[in-house]
């Protein structure tokens, strides 16, 4: 039977992390994407706990966690969190902005990670020429990001919540829809403003140069109903990493766990069966 959940927060230097942790086993970490927090996990969470040690957490400014008012490093916060609750090697499960927070996290501190599970991921040192057609190729995602923002500008937050959710939600519908617009409303200004965001530092060279350092086992799922550049980043991704291999997921947009929720909870439990050490 696993513990109850017990939520806290942590300090780091120049605010708090507010986390949930839960269960016992194999350790999970669950990061969350830039235009949601650790609410995108409500359903994993204890379906989860139930054979592992699962944490979820709030990015600076997001959620529970306080705004950054001075340079700040996600990655140290991270660090922080592991070290503060002593996990070992976790299987780190990072969406979009989650994922560029697992590598640079997988490259500065290898022996801190055990797996990555990246979710149409962002990376450090994204560039047009890693995609076929280049820059033409991310013209939808720099128009309706660029709407989203001078909507909100404009004080009209529920056109800027639709030109993001044309962008990044087009499958989601009933609650799961629901819940995308009030995770943007909650983090407006982090979403639209990047509160915290201007003041982020990253130790290291970008990822997209670094690549072949990687040495944990990565897998990459993506959506097909994504904005169209995911899966060719994620392709990227997988021609730099050794061993990585990437899943395309029917139906999915980039909230690929609320989009397609059943397709997640099966990735997951192959890539974690698929692990040294899973139980037979």
């Amino acid at each position: 039977m696993s513990d109850p959940v017990v939520t806290k927060t942590l300090d780091v230097p120049g605010g708090k992390i507010s986390y949930e942790v839960g269960g016992h086993g194999r350790p999970i970490v669950l990061l969350h994407e830039g235009i949601a927090d650790r609410r995108m996990w409500g359903r994993e969470f204890p379906l989860l706990a139930r054979d592992h040690r699962v944490v979820r957490y709030d990015l600076r400014g997001y959620g529970g966690s306080t705004p950054a008012t001075s340079e700040y490093s996600p990655v140290r916060d991270l660090l922080a969190l592991l070290d503060h609750l002593g996990l070992a090697r976790p299987l780190i499960v990072g969406p979009s902005a989650g994922g560029k927070i697992a590598l640079d996290l997988t490259l500065e501190h290898p022996d801190k990670v055990g797996a990555l599970l990246l979710i149409a991921p962002g990376y450090s040192g994204m560039d047009y020429d890693h995609v076929p057609g280049g820059k033409a190729t991310f013209e939808r995602d720099e128009r309706l990001s660029k709407a989203a923002v001078d909507a909100w500008a404009a004080g009209k937050p529920e056109e800027a919540t639709e030109h993001l959710r044309q962008l990044w939600a087009s499958s989601l519908t009933g609650s799961a829809l629901d819940l995308f617009r009030t995770m943007v409303r909650d983090n407006a200004k982090e979403v639209f403003e990047e509160r915290s965001g201007r003041y982020e530092t990253r130790e290291g060279g970008p990822a997209a140069a670094r690549l072949k350092e990687i040495r944990v086992p990565t897998r990459i799922l993506v959506g097909d109903r994504d904005n169209p550049v995911m899966p060719h980043c994620a392709d990227f991704l997988a021609r730099g990493i050794e061993g990585a291999k990437v899943q395309l997921v029917p139906g999915a947009d980039h909230l690929l766990n609320l989009s397609r929720p059943d397709a997640f909870d099966t990735a997951l439990r192959a890539f974690v069966g698929s692990l040294p050490g899973a139980r037979e």
